[in-house]
């Protein structure tokens, strides 16, 4: 594999960094353009695992891009570079990061895009776009700046991310993830049964010593978002009134990832993806994981429901059980074996 490190100017002026893998010893038919998800990634993502094992989330993708001879591209948030601080291995300049919003990640993807394809004219580029990527990688497509032949999406996003946000943080996404650990039916709650059962050994790991009868607030005998909300919900308004004043301090603090109130702000504003997708014409992969605490397969259902209605056939959906936001991604480093949900990625792209 040939790895190429790029400095490409956006709009602005600002320097794009921009990491490009090859095949050895060939121009590939088409490349994998990797759209980033929320927060500062760098071109590399480096991450540390429990047992103290370095990797770097971009490697895994180019070598199994590249053993079938696809290129892969990925680059770096604005204000972001590779650090060894962990947990997230990246410095971030505060002043450039500011400029990390959603029109200035679009104008910058189809820049990288439009130097991909005047040094390969003959190769397609394909958009692999994870969480906010797919959000970023359909309004590309839409502006027709760049020439992109097919979009992958993966941690699909429908709804606008004031809705998303909302919707994680109202009790919904720790609903799931306890689900996938305690409702083994799918029933979609969670009874004192199951939680006795604790078939998977994890009870005291998730919930300590709190019993079942503390968990049921409203005492109608099952764990449901009625119960989960309380949780996060305060977290929702305090990020509402910090984005709304702009305090980026807040956020920095107490808001696991980081991402500025004028990130929020922009997005807030935008047409959701579902208003989007119809409008595109090109080949569309969307890849759904059944435990996805970020953006529930039910989105991505709704929209191939959408297309479907509408007659049109350039959407395909790929759905998968007990998979989460990443599509197990982790299996591979625990395992050395891929998840089915990666496998499909790959496979989709040998194909399209």
């Amino acid at each position: 594999m040939r790895t190429r490190i790029l400095t490409i100017p956006a709009h602005d002026g600002y320097p794009l960094a921009v990491r490009l893998c090859l095949p050895d010893y060939e121009i590939p038919d088409k490349i994998v353009f990797y759209i980033n998800g929320s927060g500062p990634q760098t071109y590399t993502t480096k991450r540390q695992l429990p047992d103290g094992k370095f990797f770097y989330y971009f490697d895994i993708f180019a070598d199994e891009f590249s053993a079938r001879g696809i290129g892969f591209c990925s680059y770096s948030q604005r204000g972001t570079q590779d650090s060894d601080t962990p947990p997230y291995f990246v410095e971030i300049d505060d002043r450039a990061y500011k400029g990390y919003r959603p029109g200035n990640s679009v104008s910058d993807i189809e820049h990288i895009a439009a130097y991909l394809k005047k040094c390969y004219p003959q190769t397609r580029i394909i958009l692999l776009g994870w969480s906010e990527g797919t959000i970023l990688a359909p309004l590309v497509a839409l502006n027709g700046n760049a020439e992109i032949s097919a979009l992958m999406l993966a941690g699909y996003c429908n709804e606008n991310l004031r809705d998303i946000l909302t919707w994680q943080l109202s009790g919904n996404a720790l609903l799931i993830q306890y689900r996938r650990l305690f409702d083994y039916t799918r029933k979609g709650y969670i009874t004192e049964a199951d939680f006795n059962e604790d078939r998977y050994h994890v009870r005291q790991e998730v919930f300590g010593d709190t019993p079942f009868s503390a968990l049921d607030l409203d005492k109608d005998g099952t764990i449901t978002v009625a119960d989960t909300r309380h949780l996060s919900i305060d977290h929702l308004h305090d990020m509402l009134d910090a984005i709304e004043r702009d305090d980026d301090e807040w956020l920095k603090r107490n808001h696991q990832i980081r991402l500025t109130a004028g990130w929020f702000k922009e997005h807030f504003l935008l047409k959701s993806t579902k208003e989007i997708l119809p409008q595109l014409d090109l080949p569309i992969h969307i890849f759904a994981g059944e435990y996805d605490a970020m953006t529930p397969i039910d989105q991505a259902v709704a929209i191939d429901e959408t297309f479907k209605r509408l007659g049109k056939s350039n959407l395909c959906l790929h759905t998968f059980e007990n998979h989460d936001h990443d599509l197990n991604f982790l299996k591979y480093l625990l395992t050395g074996e891929h998840s089915e949900g990666m496998k499909a990625i790959f496979a989709v792209a040998e194909k399209i």
